[in-house]
C-alpha cells in the first residue's frame, strides 16, 4: 500500500512540476531565425523587430513584444502573424482575443488592430507582410469603442 501511495505521490508531483515554456518552430531553408539572442538594447524596447527576409511579394520579420502597440492600421499591407512564444492579447477590429503559442492571426489591410503582451516575459511572433513592409504603413488610429453591455 505504501508503495502505491508513493507511486501516486510521485506521479502527482511530476505532473504538477513547471513545464518549460512552449515555443513554436519555424521550418525554413534559412539559418534558424527563431532562436535569437536578443541584444540588451532590443530587450530594453517594448517592441523590437528583426527583418528576416524580403521578396517582391512578402517580407518576414521576427518581433519581440514586451509592452503594447498603439492602435493602428496598415492601409496597403495584409499581415499574418504566428505567436511563437509568450502570451498576448490581440485587439482586432471589434474583437479582443487572448492568444497563445501556435495561434495564427490574420490581419487584413485597413483593419484596426494592436497587441499587448500579457505574460511575465516578452512574446515573440513571426510576421508575414504582403506586399513587403516598407516601415511607413503604420497609421495610428483611435481605439474602436466597444459596445456597452
Amino acid at each position: 500500500m505504501r508503495i502505491a501511495l508513493l507511486a501516486c505521490a510521485l506521479i502527482i508531483i511530476g505532473c504538477s512540476s513547471p513545464q518549460p515554456p512552449v515555443r513554436g518552430r519555424v521550418i525554413t531553408t534559412l539559418p534558424d531565425p527563431v532562436n535569437p539572442l536578443w541584444s540588451e538594447s532590443e530587450q530594453a524596447k517594448p517592441i523590437a523587430v528583426r527583418r528576416l527576409r524580403s521578396t517582391k511579394e512578402t517580407s518576414v520579420s521576427l518581433i519581440r513584444l514586451a509592452g503594447a502597440e498603439q492602435p493602428h492600421i496598415h492601409k496597403d499591407h495584409d499581415l499574418v502573424v504566428v505567436l511563437l512564444s509568450g502570451s498576448a492579447r490581440l485587439h482586432l477590429g471589434m474583437n479582443t482575443v487572448e492568444v497563445h503559442p501556435g495561434d495564427v492571426m490574420e490581419i487584413p489591410r485597413g483593419v484596426v488592430h494592436w497587441a499587448e503582451n500579457t505574460g511575465p516575459g516578452a512574446s515573440e511572433v513571426y510576421a508575414i507582410f504582403s506586399p513587403p513592409y516598407d516601415g511607413l504603413d503604420n497609421l495610428p488610429v483611435p481605439p474602436i469603442p466597444l459596445p456597452s453591455p
